[in-house]
């Protein structure tokens, strides 16, 4: 299964770069929609920021749910309070890796456009 989902992830981020290895007598163009920068940057911000946020309230979710567990099972056995511990950690680090992402999609923007269309 860990060789699926990493052979998908993979194959996610090499295909649009595809599109770009065409040579230009192919007569091939980028449609319409993604004819500037800009709207390819607004796809992509749309995009990003949906992401962003589902993963937010799904890292609140997730809290709520460790301390419910820790309330109702496991407040005097230390070997859950350990768990709920270790899953709380993994929320916290999969919460400073999003903020990081986007930190660096901010970074990205700035850099290839010089600041012009990075409205995140």
């Amino acid at each position: 299964m860990k060789k699926f989902i990493s052979i998908f992830v993979l194959t996610l981020l090499v295909f649009p770069f595809t599109a770009f290895a065409l040579p230009a007598e192919s007569g091939v163009t980028l449609p319409e929609v993604m004819s500037t920068t800009k709207d390819l940057f607004d796809i992509v911000r749309i995009a990003i920021n949906w992401i962003f946020y589902a993963l937010l309230v799904l890292a609140v979710i997730y809290i709520l749910l460790i301390a419910i567990d820790y309330v109702v099972k496991g407040g005097q056995d230390p070997e859950k309070v350990k768990n709920n511990g270790k899953r709380l950690g993994y929320i916290i680090i999969g919460i400073v890796v999003a903020l990081i992402a986007k930190g660096l999609i901010y970074l990205t923007c700035y850099l290839v456009t010089g600041g012009q269309s990075c409205r995140f």
